[in-house]
């Protein structure tokens, strides 16, 4: 009889330590932080604006993004991109020459531009995403519009940022004249992010 009671307290309480258990599992792993990327690969980075009043488009060859976050709730995302400028073509070889120089992104002093986010809420066209973008050496704010998805095994993210060139001093020289070249320049994306390996 003893043998039989001690059995059952020994399975009554191995089935309340394994519920307990697989509990925590759960609970752990629904608020454990899950980090998704892309790059060139995987999407487009492009960026436009206006010449002598003519528009221009252009995109950036070589980029990477990451975007960490706790489930699928973009309030919790932490995201950095990092753009390697040399990449950065409008299609003809004389505009990407001009683009890698000392009067705009200056590419050899400062080859990579690098934004990261610092909060993300939500409001009427999907995320806002407040964050700074580090570009030929000055770090300004920088908002960015997000739309993110399910999509497969990852997420699919696009949004638009509106950048004020002479904030980043991308334009030195003649190419200050907001007459010749426009000081805003419209940043538009459309990628999938993969999950990364754990």
């Amino acid at each position: 009889m003893a043998k039989i009671l001690t059995t059952i307290v020994r399975t009554i309480f191995t089935t309340i330590v394994t519920t307990i258990a697989l509990a925590l599992t759960v609970t752990l792993s629904a608020h454990a932080e899950v980090c998704f990327g892309a790059d060139a690969a995987s999407g487009d980075l492009s960026f436009s604006g206006d010449v002598e009043g003519n528009a221009f488009r252009g995109h950036f060859r070589q980029f990477d993004v990451s975007l960490c976050m706790v489930g699928d709730d973009p309030a919790t995302a932490e995201i950095r991109v990092s753009v390697a400028t040399a990449s950065a073509t409008v299609g003809n070889r004389q505009g990407d020459e001009a683009l890698k120089e000392d009067e705009l992104f200056a590419v050899d002093q400062f080859p990579e531009a690098v934004w990261t986010s610092a909060e993300v809420v939500a409001d009427n066209e999907g995320w806002r995403a407040e964050g700074e973008l580090n570009l030929r050496g000055m770090t300004a704010g920088q908002p960015v519009q997000l739309q993110l998805a399910s999509e497969n095994d990852g997420f699919r993210l696009a949004g638009t940022a509106e950048i004020l060139r002479l904030d980043y001093q991308v334009g030195i020289g003649e190419f200050e004249d907001t007459d010749f070249i426009g000081n805003q320049v419209s940043l538009t994306f459309n990628l999938f992010l993969k999950p990364e390996p754990l």
